[in-house]
């Protein structure tokens, strides 16, 4: 049960993560695309320790810093 809720957390967190990587995609380098590269690489390295059982609950944390940092983009 616990290996089908981490494959759905990274899907869905995933979403946000490439909504972020959007402006990297498109070839800017501004100030802001280096922001969302850092946070694109939190959320790569949140998965990769998603598969450490030791560092699972780090993976978490690294995977949802995407949304967060998206829903504090568009508040402010």
């Amino acid at each position: 049960m616990f290996k089908i809720y981490r494959i759905i957390h990274i899907i869905w967190t995933a979403i946000f993560a490439f909504f972020i990587s959007i402006p990297i995609l498109e070839g800017g380098f501004e100030r802001a695309v280096y922001d969302d590269a850092f946070f694109v690489a939190l959320w790569i390295i949140g998965v990769v320790f998603l598969f450490i059982k030791k560092l699972t609950k780090i993976g978490f944390i690294l995977t949802i810093m995407p949304l967060l940092f998206a829903i504090f983009t568009f508040i402010f």
